[in-house]
């Protein structure tokens, strides 16, 4: 089974552990179409090119682009006439991208000139209805109307996906992890002072600055990974607290694990803004869509603390302690129980830990996308013919 994928964008390098999974699979050859990505995932595809030999991969020329945009939604493929990716004709063809994207609508373009009738499935993580400028919504439209089968990584996108206009088969299959390399480690540090952790950008959405302030009303270290416009703020913290705050830089796979087990809970504080970079006149709400270093801390069996924005509390689940997005006291409190209460600290990182490996594991999800790309291949099904009341849940179901 010849699957060809696209991806776009810069934050595209957990793709990659997605791709190694679905490498293993025994009958699949895969194909990967990738323009406008960070230097890691360049690096990362090219190692698994050497591991894989049943995986190619494209990185193209790209126009617009998220860095002078501030969207994924704008990256535009430059694709060279007669480049060899359209030289093979792929059994499925999947695409990392919302219905709206202009890669996306360049993808089913492709397809229409170059492979007709080949099965397409979308991925799909827009969790707020937002109503986009001109062309946006006549792309979305048409990008349903072709899609055979989406996947969106929670309900609340599929909801999305079906006030849209989208009523085509859908599976719920949600953003993974790699629990081979995220896993409990020893880090020689067991004396060490209740040490709070953040991964992510220092944006104020992400909440950094309330993390900083409850962190200091329960005297508690604190560990951040990663950078953004709030980095000066942090290292102000880390003055004003010497050896209590630290702050790391964007590291890769082979190490942040072992940041994140050197921390006895992640907190991912964040708070809904809305952001105006598609046109200035129309705000889009930004929520959290899924929250993937949650997964990550928990598959290293280290307990998490959320706020309840966006996708966050689906995705914590049981594994974890919410709190209201913006109140620092009550973000302080979480946090000071799970110092003052080690039982409930190890019960809840053993919480997450399963949690992990049964719902968010890339083979979990990799089987469940290979099943349904299968199923497609028989040409039994059109786009957008709605699934038999019995169908839906089965293709409505959460991947487990």
């Amino acid at each position: 089974m010849h699957v060809l994928t696209t991806v776009v964008g810069k934050r595209t390098e957990h793709w990659t552990d997605l791709f190694d999974v679905l490498c293993e699979q025994p009958d699949v050859t895969l194909t990967v179409l990738a323009a406008d990505v960070s230097p890691v995932t360049r690096r990362e595809l090219a190692r698994l090119a050497r591991v894989h030999p049943r995986l190619r991969y494209h990185v193209v020329p790209h126009l617009l682009g998220e860095g002078r945009t501030g969207h994924m939604a704008s990256v535009l493929f430059r694709l060279p006439a007669g480049h060899d990716v359209t030289a093979t004709r792929p059994d499925i063809l999947h695409v990392i991208g919302e219905a709206a994207y202009l890669s996306t609508w360049q993808t089913l373009r492709l397809r229409r000139r170059c492979w007709a009738g080949v099965p397409t499935t979308l991925y799909a993580a827009q969790n707020v209805v937002t109503r986009f400028p001109v062309p946006f919504p006549r792309i979305e439209r048409q990008s349903y109307l072709a899609v055979n089968h989406a996947f969106p990584v929670t309900p609340a996108a599929l909801n999305v996906l079906r006030i849209k206009g989208y009523h085509g088969p859908a599976t719920i299959v949600p953003l993974g992890t790699d629990t081979r390399v995220f896993r409990p480690m020893v880090t020689g540090m067991a004396d060490r002072r209740f040490t709070v952790g953040f991964v992510g950008r220092f944006e104020p959405h992400k909440g950094v600055a309330d993390l900083l302030r409850a962190a200091e009303l329960i005297d508690c270290d604190v560990l951040l990974v990663g950078d953004g416009s709030l980095t000066s703020e942090v290292e102000r913290a880390a003055m004003r607290r010497p050896g209590r705050v630290v702050r790391h830089r964007w590291v890769g796979h082979d190490e942040l694990p072992v940041l994140l087990n050197g921390m006895d809970v992640l907190v991912m504080p964040s708070v809904e803004v809305v952001q105006r970079n598609v046109v200035p006149w129309i705000g889009i709400p930004l929520r959290e869509q899924f929250g993937r270093v949650l997964v990550e801390a928990m598959a290293c069996g280290v307990p998490v603390v959320g706020s309840d924005v966006g996708e966050i509390p689906y995705v914590v689940g049981d594994a974890g302690l919410i709190f209201p997005a913006g109140d620092v006291p009550a973000l302080a409190a979480r946090l000071a129980r799970l110092r003052d209460e080690p039982a409930l600290t190890a019960d809840l990182g053993a919480r997450g830990l399963r949690r992990a490996g049964a719902e968010f594991g890339w083979d979990r999800v990799a089987d469940t996308l290979c099943t349904v790309w299968r199923d497609l291949r028989v040409p039994t099904r059109s786009p957008q013919t709605p699934p038999t009341e019995a169908g839906h849940t089965t293709r409505e179901a959460i991947a487990r």
